[in-house]
């Protein structure tokens, strides 16, 4: 079990980054930068995640989406449609999308940025694997890649309807699943 002063500095660490994410409007944030503001020591951080970029993940990945969904009974389709709106919504969110731009943004210079954006894709991706079965990263990919696009690139949040068409999409891809199931 670990110890719950480590997960209370974890957390305060993460709110902090969520804080400043919020507040640095594209400023960019260095491992120093969150150890003063968090009343940390760089060691700290570096023993816990290593890199700004893990931090930022994770702090995103904290992000409100426990939301106690009950996929029970539901059709792909519906699944997908909850699922996408929960993209969405989550990206849409300011400090994700901050978090999400500067992540982006380093990734195109940095490999540990890259792992970090890996790492996030991994977590959304089974997630969708737990809802409807078996996803490739290619199917994945042009399921949440219009979301992000409109989110991130055009700035306005993915439309309904656009997730609607996206849930038809996944069916065709793969398979209208049975009701009931509990995959």
């Amino acid at each position: 079990m670990t110890d719950p002063r480590i997960k209370r500095t974890r957390l305060h660490v993460l709110e902090t980054t969520r804080r400043m994410l919020s507040e640095r409007n594209g400023e960019t944030i260095t491992l120093s930068s969150l150890a003063k503001e968090a009343e940390v020591s760089r060691r700290t951080l570096y023993v816990h995640w290593g890199t700004i970029e893990q931090v930022i993940s994770e702090a995103v990945s904290l992000a409100p989406g426990a939301d106690g969904f009950d996929p029970e009974g539901l059709t792909t389709r519906e699944r997908v449609v909850h699922f996408l709106t929960n993209v969405r919504d989550g990206i849409h969110e300011p400090i994700t999308k901050v978090a999400l731009t500067s992540l982006i943004h380093h990734a195109t210079q940095e490999d540990k940025a890259v792992a970090s954006m890996d790492d996030m894709s991994d977590k959304r991706l089974e997630q969708l694997r737990e809802l409807v079965g078996p996803v490739t990263t290619e199917q994945f990919a042009e399921l949440v890649g219009p979301v992000y696009f409109s989110e991130l690139v055009l700035h306005k949040p993915a439309s309904d309807e656009l997730i609607e068409r996206l849930a038809d999409v996944a069916v065709e891809l793969v398979g209208p699943g049975e009701t009931g199931s509990s995959n």
